[in-house]
């Protein structure tokens, strides 16, 4: 499906609800904000809702969008519209109650199972954000807005340099900083921005990636590094999006090809993955072994396990089939 096309499908619908991932990144809360705010601007009656809600560090992403704390009870009078989700597993605890009720799928993933009524996919995409930047480059180009909002371009800004690490990764291409540099000439506060999304942390998050670093260990000369983050170390009042940016922190050690993180969820018994890889691994494979996908360079999963060694010994072995 073209981009026209698209657009087109959704301006002869109304109600729109933007669904989101669980486990919010910045990518999935700017593109939905950015489309929430989009379709308002068209006329259109625009709510968010995540299966779990954004962590506090994105919180400025929705200052002008509604979010609801829970789904309508009826959900066809309403059109939604996943963003930025591969497949249904990743809603979560409300995959039930939307299964069979998403009409759109705007997607960059390239590990992933259709679930929409029409699908836009661009694996080739840095961000989700890139492709709802096209939807708002095509909504002036036809007249139907007369001008690009500068809060939602800040959003879409915020989208993809989250999914890009601040521009850094391997999947930012030239097309990339094409859009970025449009957005930058409409004066987004792109400082303010980038400083938000991963140059500030709650205390919480810095004592969690402290226990990350003592915590973590490396196997096969280290080039594969993980840690599990178990129930008990929830304690003193950290949560389990303390550990967001925890995987970072054992990808960043010298030498690693493959980083891991095993949170521990509030069900007993099941542990959510964070994937990354270095010089190019594919770690969505890894996360398929386990239900998961994501992209080249980061995915997720969820393991089922009693206790936290069989989570690590798990993914050690899935490592080691696939590289060792």
């Amino acid at each position: 499906m073209e981009i026209r096309e698209l657009f087109d499908a959704l301006m002869a619908r109304d109600d729109f609800i933007f669904i989101g991932h669980s486990h919010p990144d910045g990518d999935c809360v700017g593109s939905g904000a950015a489309l929430a705010s989009l379709f308002s601007n068209l006329g259109k009656r625009t709510a968010l809702f995540f299966p779990e809600p954004p962590p506090r560090r994105l919180a400025f992403l929705t200052e002008n969008a509604p979010v609801l704390d829970a789904l309508p009870s009826d959900l066809s009078a309403y059109t939604l519209v996943g963003e930025d989700i591969a497949s249904e597993t990743q809603l979560g605890d409300s995959r039930a109650a939307l299964s069979g009720h998403i009409f759109a799928r705007i997607d960059h993933h390239d590990v992933g199972m259709p679930y929409a009524e029409v699908e836009l996919v661009r694996p080739q995409a840095s961000a989700t954000g890139e492709i709802v930047y096209e939807l708002f480059a095509h909504a002036v180009e036809c007249g139907a807005l007369a001008a690009f909002p500068k809060a939602a371009a800040a959003c879409i800004y915020a989208a993809i340099s989250s999914d890009t690490g601040c521009f850094k990764y391997a999947n930012v291409t030239p097309k990339t900083h094409k859009i970025a540099a449009e957005l930058l000439a409409l004066s987004i506060p792109a400082g303010k921005i980038n400083r938000l999304l991963f140059d500030t942390k709650e205390a919480s998050q810095i004592s969690a990636e402290g226990l990350v670093a003592r915590k973590m260990k490396t196997y096969f000369d280290g080039r594969l590094c993980g840690v599990v983050i178990t129930a008990e170390d929830y304690a003193g009042g950290l949560e389990m999006s303390d550990f967001e940016t925890a995987v970072d922190i054992v990808r960043s050690l010298r030498g690693v090809r493959c980083a891991f993180v095993a949170k521990a969820s509030p069900a007993r018994g099941v542990f959510r993955v964070s994937l990354r890889g270095n010089d190019g691994l594919n770690v969505a494979c890894l996360a398929q072994k386990f239900g998961g996908g994501g992209h080249l360079a980061a995915a997720g999963c969820t393991i089922e396990a009693a206790e936290e060694d069989a989570v690590s010994a798990a993914l050690i072995n899935a490592y080691a089939e696939e590289y060792e």
